[in-house]
């Protein structure tokens, strides 16, 4: 597909995606399930304490038994529940080692969980407040791929920091600038791309450039926008038919964004 063809489905998406009011859009991202799945966890956690937690399973969020919201969030909640607290990231280690211990890849996910909870970031924002830790999401992010030994935009470092801030805006923290993390591409996210007629085929870079230009289109009339909500938001259409994507925006009060995405489809 030509750069100005590209361009003109990005502006068409920005207008369109602008007749979502941004009431609607703070509810889009609650229908995360790992918000919906781990929020009641909270008060399991002091200060800063739970956006390790989320930063840490966002890390190990990959190559899951089955679908997240059905067999990842939920038996997180389930194994963390009957636990009065989590004193520190010892003790979180501790706990998140014996879950990780049943997933697939386990020996992977245990090394990944050791390599952040052992750090010294992770160690740094247990004791750090909401307000302070969205102060320096930028620095965070960069700290977070050396701890990894990851790139930037890899998957698995961009879903983490989606889960961190979700964990901000958990405790109603929408200060934070999110400017620079690009969008997790998974399976979803391609398939959803892919279907307004692009040949992007998987190619995560390509894909998160064109989600980030749609983005900065859109930021101009809601500056509180986010990619987490346009994550959230496609994350929960991708595999939707087109009565399905018409229903969802019906409850959601705004039916006519459902009609004129099915316009958008290659």
């Amino acid at each position: 597909m030509q750069i100005n063809n590209i361009s003109s489905i990005q502006n068409q998406l920005a207008e369109i995606l602008r007749m979502i009011p941004l009431e609607v859009w703070q509810l889009i991202a609650k229908k995360n399930q790992e918000w919906l799945q781990l929020e009641p966890l909270r008060n399991k956690f002091l200060h800063g304490s739970f956006s390790v937690f989320m930063l840490t399973v966002g890390l190990n969020a990959y190559q899951l038994k089955g679908r997240a919201e059905q067999n990842y969030w939920p038996q997180l909640y389930e194994f963390m529940k009957d636990y009065d607290s989590v004193p520190c990231v010892g003790i979180l280690y501790e706990y998140l080692a014996e879950f990780y211990k049943k997933e697939r890849l386990n020996a992977a996910k245990i090394e990944r969980l050791a390599r952040f909870l052992r750090s010294s970031l992770a160690e740094k924002l247990w004791i750090q407040s909401p307000q302070e830790i969205a102060s320096s999401i930028n620095r965070i992010w960069h700290s977070l791929g050396n701890v990894m030994k990851q790139k930037l935009h890899e998957k698995t470092i961009c879903f983490a920091m989606k889960c961190l801030g979700v964990s901000l805006m958990m405790a109603n923290d929408y200060s934070f600038d999110f400017q620079d993390v690009p969008i997790p591409v998974d399976s979803r996210i391609v398939k959803f791309t892919n279907s307004l007629g692009f040949n992007f085929g998987e190619k995560s870079r390509t894909i998160q450039c064109f989600w980030r230009d749609v983005l900065l289109s859109l930021q101009p009339t809601l500056p509180q926008i986010n990619m987490i909500h346009l994550d959230s938001l496609i994350w929960q259409i991708a595999h939707f038919d087109t009565d399905e994507l018409v229903s969802y925006f019906e409850g959601l009060g705004i039916a006519d964004v459902g009609r004129s995405l099915i316009l958008c489809f290659g």
